[in-house]
Formats: C-alpha cells, sequence, structure tokens
C-alpha cells in the first residue's frame, strides 16, 4: 500500500523499515517480499519531481568542479533512477580485490538482477590481446517508479510513506531503538526490529554523520563515515577510428555483433603491468559526417596510408569513428570526504552537506596509459588509429562530462579504521542497522553502479530472511 505520512500505518508487524525509494531501496523490499517479510519503505519526496523537496539536496562543494549535487540525484519515488542512463553490466571480478565480497558472492543473484532491471543476461566478453577486452553492456530502460508503483501499492508485504525525512536514529547499548521522522512537518519517532539506509551515496552519509552527532554512545566515533568519497569521470578522452570489419576478422567468431557503440575495457594484466585503475572506452559510429572527415584530415597528417584507407570506407557502417568516451575508474582516497555544513541547514535543522573533492592524478595517468597502449594495440593490427587529447597525453588533467555516479562514504569491509558496515552491510557494532546502495562501495570499477546496486540488495535481503527473529 501507498501511504502520504505515517498517521495510518500499523508498524507492529513490519520487522523492516527502509529508508529511501530507489533501487536499493525498492530491491531491497521485493527480495524480502518474496521470502514473505514485511516491511516499510519510507521516501523523503513525492511520487514525482518537486521543486521544494529537491531544495534538500543542496549543499556545498569545494575541490574540483562537480555536478551540482541538487541535481545529479532526485529526491522521489524511485530516486535517481529517475534519470539513470540505463547501461548495466557486473562489475570487473578484479574490482573486488579490496572487497570482504568477491564477484561470486553476487553471481547468484544474476537472474533476479537482469529480470528487475529488464535485460538479457548476456555479459559478453572477448580478448583483443593481453591487455583489452571487447565488452557488451546492456541497456536498461527501467524507471523504478514507473515499474514498481502499482506492484507496491497491491502487494501485501510491501508498504510506502512518501513525505516523509528521516531525521537521525536513537538507541543504545548497540541497538536503534527510534527512527526519528518528519512527516508533513510532524516529528514522530518510529519502531522496528531492522532498519535500513537506502539513499544513496552522498545522503547515506549525511544522514548517518547526522545521527552520530545526535547519539554519539550508539555509534563509534572513529568510523570513517563519508570518507573515501569517488565518482566515476565520464569524459572524453581523444578521437580515432576503428574499423569494425577488420577488428571482426580479427577476432572470428569471437566478435561480439550488435547495433551501437563499441565497447573496449582494461584487462587486470594491464592495471598490474602499467600501475593503472581500471578504465573502459567506448566509440560510437553515429557522429556527424562532417566531424568524420575533420578526423580522417588529421589522421592523414600523421598516418597517411591509413588516412587514404579510411577516407575510401568512411560512409559504410563498419566504420566507428568519431570520438572517444571513457569510463575512468577513481581511487579510494580518504581525503575526498562528505561532512556535515556547520553554518548551513535545512529546514528541518539537519545540517547540509559539504563534500571535497579532488582529481586523482592516478585517473589522469590511467587515461593516458590506456590510451596509448590501445592505439598501439589498433596500430599493430591495421585496425585502426587513435589520437588523445593534448591535455591528457601531457597529463595535464581533464574535463569531466558529468558526475551523476557517488560511491563511497559507508564503505563495506572488516576494519572499522576503514570500513563502515561489514560484509552483510551491518554498520559497525550496532546490532540492527544496515547501510545500503553506492555508499557501500570499496571500489567503482569502471561500470556503472546500478546493477551491482541490485544484487547488494538482494543480497541483503536474503541476509535478512535467515535473521533468527525474521525468519
Amino acid at each position: 500500500m501507498i501511504f502520504q505520512d505515517l498517521n495510518n500505518i500499523d508498524l507492529k508487524n513490519i520487522p523492516v523499515i527502509i529508508f529511501g525509494s530507489g533501487p536499493a531501496g525498492i530491491t531491497t523490499s521485493l527480495g524480502l517480499e518474496k521470502k514473505k517479510i514485511q516491511s516499510l519503505i519510507i521516501e523523503a519526496g513525492d511520487e514525482t519531481y518537486d521543486k521544494d523537496s529537491q531544495d534538500f539536496y543542496k549543499g556545498k562543494v569545494t575541490g574540483d568542479h562537480l555536478t551540482d549535487i541538487s541535481l545529479s540525484r532526485l529526491r522521489q519515488l524511485g530516486g535517481t533512477s529517475g534519470h539513470w542512463g540505463g547501461w548495466s553490466k557486473p562489475m570487473e571480478n578484479y574490482s573486488f580485490d579490496s572487497w570482504p565480497i568477491k564477484a561470486k558472492d553476487l553471481e547468484g543473484y544474476t537472474d533476479r538482477t537482469c529480470k528487475i532491471l529488464g535485460i538479457k543476461n548476456q555479459f559478453n566478453k572477448s580478448k583483443l590481446n593481453n591487455y583489452f577486452n571487447q565488452i557488451q553492456f546492456q541497456y536498461s530502460n527501467v524507471r523504478f517508479a514507473e515499474k514498481y508503483k502499482k506492484h507496491i501499492k497491491n502487494s501485501k508485504y510491501i508498504h510506502l510513506v512518501l513525505n516523509t525525512q528521516l531525521s537521525h536514529f536513537e538507541g543504545e547499548n548497540k541497538v536503534v531503538t527510534n527512527a526519528v521522522c518528519i512527516s508533513r512537518n510532524l516529528t514522530k519517532k518510529i519502531k522496528s526490529k531492522y532498519f535500513i539506509l537506502s539513499c544513496g551515496g552522498i545522503e547515506n552519509s549525511r544522514i548517518l554523520l547526522w545521527a552520530r552527532e545526535q547519539n554519539k554512545k550508539l555509534f563509534h566515533k572513529n568510523l570513517p563515515i563519508g570518507q573515501y568519497w569517488m565518482n566515476h569521470p565520464w569524459i572524453i578522452a581523444g578521437i580515432g577510428l576503428v574499423n569494425k570489419r577488420e577488428l571482426k576478422k580479427k577476432l572470428n567468431n569471437n566478435f561480439i555483433d550488435y547495433d551501437g557503440p563499441l565497447h573496449f575495457a582494461a584487462k587486470k594484466k594491464l592495471l598490474n603491468d602499467k600501475k593503472i585503475l581500471s578504465a573502459a572506452i567506448y566509440m560510437n559510429a553515429k557522429e556527424d559526417t562532417k566531424f568524420y572527415k575533420e578526423i580522417i584530415k588529421d589522421i592523414l597528417c600523421v598516418a597517411p596510408e591509413y588516412g587514404k584507407k579510411i577516407a575510401r570506407t568512411v560512409f559504410k557502417k563498419d566504420l566507428k569513428c568519431g570520438n572517444i568516451f571513457m569510463n575512468l575508474e577513481e581511487p579510494p582516497d580518504q581525503n575526498n570526504k562528505i561532512t556535515l555544513d556547520p553554518s548551513a541547514k535545512d529546514i528541518f535543522g539537519i545540517p547540509r552537506v559539504n563534500l571535497y573533492y579532488k582529481k586523482s592524478k592516478e585517473t589522469l595517468f590511467t587515461a593516458k596509459v590506456f590510451l596509448e597502449e590501445f592505439g598501439n594495440f589498433c596500430r599493430n593490427e591495421d585496425i585502426g588509429r587513435i589520437a588523445l587529447k593534448k591535455n591528457i597525453y601531457n597529463l595535464q588533467g581533464f574535463e569531466t562530462i558529468d558526475n551523476h555516479h557517488h560511491l563511497g562514504g559507508t564503505r563495506i569491509g572488516n576494519d572499522t579504521r576503514t570500513s563502515v558496515v561489514d560484509k552483510n552491510l551491518k554498520i559497525h557494532n550496532v546490532n540492527n542497522l544496515y547501510i545500503n546502495g553506492s555508499s557501500n562501495f570499496v571500489t567503482g570499477g569502471y561500470t556503472n553502479p546500478t546493477y551491482t546496486i541490485v544484487q547488494l540488495s538482494l543480497r541483503l535481503a536474503d541476509h535478512l530472511a535467515n535473521v533468527k527473529d525474521l525468519s
């Protein structure tokens, strides 16, 4: 059922309360529903976008430029899936090397994840050489509000209340006893056996930091809440040409043939040999034909014979030509972090976010090395040519197209000095509070996070279903 406030909800038989109705929150509730466990989702926003509600997401960013954090996330039913691009793919196995769980711990949720996201379980990978794979993404059209609103409304196990802001948690002796919520400007304390914070890669840290200030005895004072914050820089890294027909000949039956951009990703050997982070690129054939000609002019200057070959086939479909788009990993840096602004609060008196963020030289170095090695591969195999942007080649920096992937801040791990939650996403030293979402990521890899968020959420639901007082 869907409620507009907390007044008419009977919480006695609801053992799990979830804050946030994005992919993490809704997926967890779906997983619990499958086990016939009642849950209540509490959403701070309304069913659709509201300017006044969105104002709560305003905050201060210092350091390097980021997309406005009041615009790069959505405070409404379905969360930021409302403007998610839909790119879906499991993270590389090597991206979990520093996590307390591994890729195999999430593989059992593949079919269910694909069903929730409305995509095929088809993520092919083909070896180009020892350093690169051709890879395949799936593209999801799912908006969680659109897909699951009717389902929630008719569910016997999932309940949803809108327009209700979580302020903080109260508790003692390692147990959260109450969640203090503000619904229709009235403050109400609600009780449950288990609480799950699923409010996103910035808001999870903000709420948890405020909860610690309000209840210092409940939360360990040294937990690195808000620290090791990351995002996925998405950049135009250069220009280039790859002859799809020649690449297909090289790979034979292993070529991944589909309509859309060609995707290439770093293998673990490249990371180890060159001491870089993970990255991936894609090249699209659907560029302006005038742009084709400009690229060919550049290539004729540096590689005349190859330029002539390309010029003869420029309008054929087997050519991938133009901008090289790049998805980059950032290293977890303790200094990139979320804190509470002591001088700016929302209308409920909750401090706004201060986010300090600096781009990493390691990420810039990764972009250069990846493109140089991929360019060497294209030249050696005579299948294309790659040109790096001057600022990347000279290690001067890069411009990010957007920063919509907010990662870290409540990291998963075994050590309370470097992580906030354990391998089951339970906050260290608190018995009944879980944190769920991209804020749990230890590393981000190059892959969009939603697919992994859904996997982790299904795993969390299974874990809770096996807890003694819920099973």
